[in-house]
């Protein structure tokens, strides 16, 4: 990675952290371990962006750090319902699972939160 790079990621890795700590209190299915899987779908909304402090291009930025980074996983299949009515929609997708690596970042980022 160039030097000049560095900054930029390391302001979205914050962003990010920040935006799966929004997740996580926002959504409280996001927390929630499903039978069928590590963690139930959530869908992220601009109410999630406002809490972490971010515009829509350091959101857009964050969740491009997240899905690239593994912490975060489209869910096609919740997807598809939604397609069909209501819900969320962005440039990455509109249903999400927090996966175990980002629950591990989140779960550090709320204990780093001052009381």
């Amino acid at each position: 990675m160039h030097e000049e790079e560095q900054p930029a990621q390391q302001a979205a890795q914050q962003d990010a952290t920040r935006l799966l700590v929004a997740f996580s209190t926002n959504h409280a299915e996001a927390r929630l371990v499903s039978p069928h899987g590590p963690d139930r779908p959530f869908t992220p909304n601009w109410a999630d962006a406002e809490q972490a402090g971010l515009n829509r291009a350091r959101r857009d930025s964050a969740m491009g750090w997240l899905v690239h980074n593994d912490m975060l996983e489209r869910d096609e299949e919740a997807e598809k319902v939604l397609s069909r009515g209501e819900g969320f929609h962005s440039e990455y997708g509109s249903v999400f699972r927090i996966t175990d690596t980002g629950r591990e970042l989140m779960e550090e980022a709320w204990e780093r939160r001052p009381e």
